[in-house]
């Protein structure tokens, strides 16, 4: 009997710890991404930035007032943009590119009581679960007439009507990569209001170290996510969730 007490009293003890130092939140923001390739071997031809967004949770276990760690699960659009200019102009394609993600880092934050700055620093996981190609291309069929010999071959498509697609992308297991690793570190303030609730505006910076593509191809040119993200959240603390008191 004494032996299941005292059980009982350690679970509730550690339980009550975690409650107090446990936070779980929401977060959502802005995403700048952009593809670090050579596109050499294609003549007239840049990778461009996108915009996309991200939406997830936020779960923090606080050590201290300073240090934590912190995993948000959330969804993240990477996207891209490649586009030709010279006789190619006017094509183009957006890879619309969606992934689920999982930050995992260390979480430092210094200041005063309710006004604070942090950083956080480590890597994450994320997998490629969506993909949308949407662009225009030189239409081979076009019956329209061949650009006039008095005429600059950039108006090729004021003669020849672009054939416009907009469609899901089909993964490839022989070429795609869909799993990416990589390092992550961001820094931005947080707010505590009425010693509840956790107000914070961040920027972070995701450095991806997987080459979208398998090695399924001699002189292969790798591609690789570099991410910008601004986002806004708040955090609770579990404490007050079940017990809705403020200490």
């Amino acid at each position: 009997m004494k032996k299941q007490l005292l059980l009982f009293a350690t679970f509730f003890l550690l339980t009550h710890t975690v409650r107090a130092q446990f936070e779980i939140g929401v977060s959502g923001g802005y995403v700048n991404n952009y593809v670090h390739t050579n596109a050499g071997y294609r003549a007239f031809t840049q990778y461009h930035q996108y915009s996309g967004f991200t939406a997830g949770l936020v779960l923090q276990y606080r050590f201290n007032d300073w240090l934590a760690i912190q995993a948000d699960p959330s969804y993240i659009r990477k996207s891209y943009e490649l586009r030709r200019d010279h006789f190619f102009d006017g094509i183009y394609q957006y890879n619309l590119n969606g992934y689920l993600q999982l930050p995992l880092m260390a979480h430092f934050s210094f200041g005063g009581q309710k006004l604070r700055g942090f950083v956080n620093a480590g890597g994450y996981g994320a997998y490629w679960i969506s993909g949308r190609v949407k662009g225009a291309m030189a239409n081979v069929f076009s019956s329209n007439p061949d650009v006039p010999d008095d005429e600059q071959t950039s108006d090729f498509f004021r003669y020849n009507t672009a054939y416009h697609y907009d469609e899901k992308y089909t993964f490839d297991s022989r070429r795609d990569r869909r799993m990416e690793w990589g390092l992550v570190a961001g820094g931005g303030v947080e707010y505590l209001l009425h010693k509840r609730f956790r107000f914070f505006a961040e920027a972070r910076y995701y450095y991806s170290l997987t080459d979208q593509q398998k090695n399924y191809m001699i002189n292969q040119v790798p591609r690789y996510n570099d991410t910008y993200v601004l986002q806004a959240g708040c955090l609770f603390n579990l404490r007050h969730l079940f017990h809705g008191d403020a200490e």
